[in-house]
């Protein structure tokens, strides 16, 4: 089912709508268009990180100078089976990202007319339920 999502800015002069099949694509297609973005650090790396409890700044990061190794970082990422962002968590993800988008509308088809996505669309595991 087709995820509607809106956002604009505070003002209201920056609009923009799309459309996508999963949270997975419209998180893709919201960074590939600099919706949501972070120059700073990668934003979904940095989510799997907090999933864990975890942050850039934990020593077991640090290469043996003390600096933050990003490599180390991305080992952790790719060998760690459950660090996958679920649907629910992607949603959330997507919504802090405000910095374009400071005001963000999610909605599904529902019959006839279109209703705002909820938490109560996931389901236990975090999975969006249509």
């Amino acid at each position: 089912m087709t995820i509607y999502w809106s956002g604009k800015s505070t003002n209201g002069i920056w609009k923009r709508k799309y459309e996508a099949e999963s949270f997975a694509e419209l998180f893709n297609l919201l960074m590939d268009k600099e919706v949501i973005n972070s120059y700073d650090y990668d934003i979904y790396n940095h989510a799997i990180l907090a999933k864990f409890d975890k942050t850039e700044d934990d020593a077991e990061f640090y290469d043996d100078d003390g600096e933050t190794d990003y490599d180390k970082i991305q080992k952790f990422i790719d060998t760690t089976p459950e660090a996958e962002l679920t649907d629910e968590e992607l949603w959330i993800l997507i919504a802090e990202q405000n910095g374009n988008a400071f005001y963000q509308t999610f909605e599904r088809d529902n019959g006839d007319e279109r209703v705002e996505i909820g938490k109560e669309d996931f389901d236990e595991n975090g999975k969006y339920k249509y």
